[in-house]
């Protein structure tokens, strides 16, 4: 299979998106001047008013047949020509929860089937200087009773994804190799890992 590459590039008319729309906006600042500001905004957004998730699988053994891990992925993002190394993660359907489009998300993208939502973040801003898009970031456990199996994922036409099960003390030097074979590193992902790492080190130096 060859590999995924931009070949063409072209202005779209905002009426001929499907997914994302531009508006230009006019506010006023503390001085009470009039000032604009270009956006873009989804047009998928559910009546949830989110717009997605990020999916933090927690994946461990009854057995403790293998370290505490996680599983990321690897895909190809168009706008930035590379394959990209990622939480899983998903838009919300209408009349989803955060917590049901992230056991379906991970299922679809990973094959995983989560057992039990462990914890829901707030909803946060992704690119507040460009877009009014938002998230929640949302931890599920995944239980074997032994050894780790690896399940089939349930793409869509079209997705392009590979798994991997990392364990989540061999995150931070994962992601540095990434970075040195030229991937894109998902923000979302790697501000989860750096923040890990800090407060590992806080621990280590008793600070924390």
């Amino acid at each position: 299979m060859s590999a995924s590459r931009i070949v063409a590039c072209e202005e779209l008319p905002t009426s001929d998106a499907r997914w994302i729309t531009l508006k230009k906006l006019t506010y006023t600042d503390p001085d009470g001047k009039q000032r604009p500001w270009e956006m873009a905004e989804r047009t998928t957004r559910s009546s949830s008013g989110i717009d997605a998730v990020a999916i933090f699988a927690l994946i461990r053994s009854r057995k403790n047949s293998f370290p505490v891990s996680t599983v990321i992925i690897e895909q190809y993002r168009p706008p930035i020509d590379k394959i990209t190394v990622e939480l899983p993660a998903g838009l919300i359907d209408e009349g989803e929860t955060p917590e049901t489009t992230a056991i379906r998300e991970l299922e679809e993208e990973t094959g995983f089937k989560a057992d039990g939502i462990i914890g829901v973040s707030q909803t946060v801003c992704t690119d507040p200087g460009m877009s009014n898009s938002n998230m929640k970031l949302v931890t599920v456990s995944v239980w074997f009773d032994d050894e780790i199996q690896t399940p089939v994922p349930k793409l869509e036409p079209g997705e392009c994804i590979e798994t991997r099960v990392v364990p989540i003390s061999k995150l931070y030097d994962e992601l540095q190799e990434y970075h040195k074979k030229g991937f894109g590193v998902g923000a979302k992902l790697s501000h989860f890992v750096d923040g890990y790492q800090l407060a590992l080190k806080l621990t280590d130096e008793g600070l924390a």
